[in-house]
């Protein structure tokens, strides 16, 4: 009984190990896309006049997974949950007080459980360059946050950077990322098709080389079966020894003869019509 039980939490943590969002090799639209470059913990920030106040806005978040635990010296009240992958916190600063966070959530993720989905509009098989990244975070006052990435392969950036906030309406943070990582693996999707231009100054492969090659190989592989076999058969079943080993001894020994009568009688007939075909009586 007991090793059923655990061969069925054993089961159950394969399972949510296998489902897990694999940031290296995210599926969109049927491409592969490395964000693991992304993989760290992003702080972005915006402060805004309120007198008697200043109101600072940070934003904390991982594409790849959800954010780090905050330590025990943090209130309970004023971290972020856990199980977020970004995070909302509002901070009132007053003179002469201490700082004092007024709200705190989570805008995407709310549990361990919790991944986000990636989606694209493409036609055919055109790799996206550009897709969303979409996670549904806690329900506040009936309305349940989300975040909205919208990455942008854009080769001529760095990984580095940050992503820029579009805004934050409705419960639904919005963000732009325009990053080397958001492009398909095997081709960015900012890439443009070859022109005809291009298409004819690609030097045009010869495939004869392969059909030699290939002829080559297939006759070696002949050769090799047919010497050993033929050795195996001449031990095993005819009991010879030394060179009669050799498969066809007596006609690989006339062989050069027969070679040497071939080309003689060859080299006749191509004389012999040079000549008209008369001959010398």
């Amino acid at each position: 009984m007991r090793s059923s039980f655990a061969l069925g939490i054993l089961a159950s943590a394969l399972v949510l190990t296998a489902s897990a969002f694999d940031c290296k090799k995210a599926q969109v639209a049927g491409h592969t896309y490395d964000l693991s470059p992304l993989s760290r913990e992003i702080t972005l920030e915006s402060n805004a006049t309120t007198p008697p106040t200043l109101t600072s806005t940070r934003y904390v978040l991982n594409p790849c997974a959800p954010l780090k635990a905050e330590p025990d010296s943090v209130p309970e009240i004023d971290r972020c949950p856990n199980g977020a992958w970004a995070c909302r916190l509002v901070t009132n600063f007053k003179k002469d007080e201490k700082p004092r966070i007024t709200e705190v959530n989570a805008v995407a993720g709310k549990s361990s459980k919790d991944e986000p989905v990636l989606e694209a509009k493409t036609s055919g098989s055109d790799k996206p360059s550009e897709f969303h990244w979409i996670m549904k975070g806690a329900e506040v006052e009936k309305t349940v946050w989300s975040t909205d990435i919208k990455f942008v392969c854009n080769k001529s950036a760095k990984d580095q950077d940050l992503p820029t906030v579009v805004g934050f309406k409705d419960g639904v943070l919005s963000l732009e990322w325009a990053v080397p990582a958001a492009c398909a693996l095997g081709g960015g999707g900012d890439e443009k098709p070859p022109s005809d231009e291009d298409k004819e100054k690609k030097p045009v492969e010869s495939s004869g080389g392969g059909f030699f090659s290939t002829m080559f190989s297939l006759f070696v592989v002949i050769s090799a079966l047919y010497l050993v076999l033929g050795v195996m058969y001449n031990y095993l079943i005819v009991r010879a020894t030394g060179l009669d080993l050799i498969p066809n001894r007596a006609f690989w020994r006339e062989f050069p003869y027969l070679c040497s009568d071939f080309t003689q009688h060859v080299w006749g007939m191509v004389n012999g019509r040079r000549r008209g075909g008369y001959s010398v009586v």
